[in-house]
């Protein structure tokens, strides 16, 4: 996208975004059918080269990170440009566009997991708060109560209640303070937030729960992509990029995913309360490679059906637990753990089916009630 080409009510579109939302979907897929409810497979699984494996894809989890800082972006840049164009930002609008992308599978999954889960076949009760998941505190739930409760389904829903916390920051200080609702203060508000978010992580050091789970911790994902596209809108940022050589847009890749694969070994001690800052700074190279890059190696967008994938990223992301843990469960009743083959076919058949009830979910649920943010 060239954002000087835009048009002055026309809605910013940045290409390749929807391919990074399937990457980054794909990734925690993967991380979680190699680490949730491993305990069911058999000796296979702490085989040498499979446990190599596993390592590989537990790096996964950070799929959530790219989640952060391409929300951060994209969000922060849309805001910029809807109060340039239009005098002012929304405040109302904002939240209900918020709102109906957010709340319907949010509470599809939360409504799951509090009052059919525990009803079915191989079904439990949480003993999460249902009021912390109803006000979108369910990572500090997480922090407090997580390491007791055997519904690991609802954990996915950690991230979604920070991004849910980072845009209501957002409404709250336009509604206070006028001077928000032009855009203007954004700049040094996501410094503090991205400063601030180091502070934290330094205080809670040695705490991994907080450190993963806590608002605070994780903040300068979002705060980084918020920086970043304040620097596009303004600054011009993205020419710095864009014309990054193929040869030194590898390597940049490559170190990138180096550090992914290390992190155990570099983001040690206190070195971990910069993991988020370093790794976010490489995600925000992405990004802005992805969109604005023109001697990329590749396009997200370009790969076979990641498109389609990150429109029904959302859906995919909330919905791959609960569809792990069902075909799990068949898979030790059949008797079908024994062997690496069963896992790949186990593999296949929870991607295949994640991927109709995404599809399912998002014509028939969240289409349908995305088409009301035209009226916001």
């Amino acid at each position: 996208m060239n954002s000087q080409n835009t048009s002055k009510l026309s809605r910013p579109y940045f290409e390749n975004l929807n391919g990074l939302r399937a990457i980054g979907a794909l990734s925690v897929f993967v991380f979680h059918a190699f680490l949730l409810g491993n305990e069911i497979w058999g000796d296979f699984y702490q085989s040498k080269y499979f446990q190599i494996a596993v390592q590989v894809f537990s790096k996964g989890n950070y799929g959530v990170s790219l989640f952060f800082v391409l929300s951060g972006f994209l969000i922060t840049y849309l805001l910029l440009h809807e109060a340039k164009s239009k005098g002012a930002i929304g405040v109302f609008g904002f939240f209900m566009r918020r709102l109906l992308r957010i709340w319907p599978v949010y509470f599809i999954v939360v409504g799951f997991g509090f009052l059919i889960y525990p009803q079915l076949p191989y079904g439990i009760e949480t003993t999460n708060s249902g009021w912390m998941y109803a006000f979108f505190l369910s990572n500090i739930e997480e922090i407090r109560n997580g390491y007791r409760d055997a519904v690991n389904l609802l954990t996915i829903t950690w991230s979604v209640s920070i991004e849910e916390q980072f845009y209501m920051a957002w409404v709250a200080l336009m509604a206070i303070f006028p001077f928000m609702r032009k855009a203007k203060g954004f700049f040094p508000y996501l410094i503090i937030l991205a400063a601030g978010s180091l502070v934290f992580r330094w205080i809670y050091v040695d705490s991994f729960n907080t450190l993963y789970y806590h608002t605070f911790a994780v903040m300068s994902d979002l705060a980084l992509g918020g920086i970043t596209a304040y620097a596009c809108f303004h600054w011009n940022f993205q020419d710095h990029i864009s014309n990054v050589q193929k040869w030194l847009n590898v390597l940049i890749y490559v170190l990138g995913l180096g550090m992914i694969l290390g992190t155990r070994k570099i983001f040690v001690g206190d070195f971990i309360v910069v993991e988020k800052l370093v790794l976010g700074c490489f995600f925000v190279y992405v990004i802005l490679d992805q969109t604005f890059g023109k001697h990329s190696f590749f396009k997200a967008d370009k790969i076979p059906t990641f498109f389609r994938i990150g429109t029904i990223s959302y859906g995919f992301y909330m919905y791959h637990c609960i569809v792990i843990y069902y075909v799990q469960q068949l898979f030790r009743e059949m008797e079908w753990t024994d062997n690496p083959v069963q896992f790949v076919l186990f593999f296949i058949i929870s991607l295949l089916i994640t991927g109709i009830l995404s599809v399912l979910s998002y014509r028939f649920i969240e289409q349908p009630i995305l088409k009301l943010k035209n009226a916001f």
